[in-house]
């Protein structure tokens, strides 16, 4: 198992610059459809430094269970809380 290098907000990251921040966008994209990650990182590469910080914003979403990914497809797809 790995572990989340996470940018949290502190003193030295600002919220903008924090893992949190990114994942309201990653969000929006999804409700507008469901993507595959090569998909959603060409929708969202602009929120990122790199595609290690994109990733860790996806482990972090699966984590919380706001993203489920479809396993025969790998699309991705945004949970909806009921």
């Amino acid at each position: 198992m790995r572990c989340l290098k996470l940018k949290m907000p502190s003193k030295v990251t600002d919220y903008k610059e924090s893992t949190l921040a990114n994942l309201p966008k990653i969000l929006k994209a999804l409700d507008k459809d469901a993507m595959n990650p090569q998909q959603l990182f060409a929708a969202t590469k602009r929120y990122f430094d790199d595609v290690g910080e994109f990733v860790e914003s996806l482990d972090c979403l699966f984590t919380l269970g706001k993203i489920r990914i479809d396993k025969e497809t790998g699309v991705i797809h945004s949970v909806k809380a009921n």
